[in-house]
């Protein structure tokens, strides 16, 4: 366990208990993320508004955090979340395939899919460098960067954000604040802690955007006319 950052404020025993507790919520809160966005396409039978690249980078963010997190021998409380939320990732990143009124060719996708399965069992069966394992941590901010910017900008730019869902957001910014929270008092190690704060930026704009295009999304989500 790292040094606490309370400095001894708070007894060891009350901190461990808090910090387990908010380990066992992020689990309860990561198997409910994504439902809201999920549910609003299955309800709207529509992807409008949606980048496939942020989804479908989001999905690989989360799994480079698992990764990382496992080969690093992190307690699977203080990071498991993710893998339930890459799981929901990777079930918008389905919906967007088969809902979206774009021209989409299979083909590229497939290969991407059976190339992430590979360079997945790779990893994970002990195939990458030890001195390389910083750099895979490194990349699940980077593309948890990525992911977000394109859909940031996208919302910028036709001043509405589709069917993002601010519960969606606002839980992921609160998880982010929670995660800041215990990997720095459980966890020793920056670029799990860099990770979390990055993403804590992202997703509070994105929840700044939702409420600031609100009106906006209603009406090209219901045709709803301007007053």
């Amino acid at each position: 366990m790292a040094p606490s950052p309370f400095g001894g404020v708070v007894p060891p025993q009350m901190l461990a208990l808090g910090v387990n507790i908010l380990n066992y919520a992020m689990f309860a809160g990561g198997l409910l993320i994504k439902m809201p966005q999920i549910v609003a396409i299955l309800r709207t039978k529509t992807v409008k508004g949606m980048s496939e690249t942020s989804l479908a980078t989001e999905f690989l963010a989360c799994l480079s955090l698992c990764g990382y997190n496992l080969l690093m021998g992190h307690p699977f409380k203080t990071w498991g979340e993710m893998a339930l939320i890459g799981l929901q990732c990777g079930i918008q990143t389905l919906l967007f395939w088969y809902l979206t009124t774009e021209k989409i060719s299979p083909a590229p996708r497939i290969a991407c899919v059976l190339a992430v399965v590979a360079a997945s069992a790779a990893v994970w069966g002990g195939l990458l460098p030890t001195h390389l394992y910083p750099i895979l941590g490194l990349t699940q901010s980077a593309l948890g960067a990525f992911a977000r910017v394109p859909q940031i900008i996208l919302n910028f730019r036709q001043r509405h954000t589709g069917n993002q869902s601010v519960i969606t957001w606002g839980l992921s910014l609160a998880g982010n604040t929670v995660r800041i929270i215990t990997t720095w008092a459980s966890v020793d190690d920056l670029v799990a802690l860099g990770g979390y704060v990055v993403a804590f930026i992202l997703n509070g704009t994105l929840v700044l955007q939702i409420l600031a295009f609100r009106k906006h999304t209603q009406e090209v989500l219901y045709g709803k006319k301007k007053e």
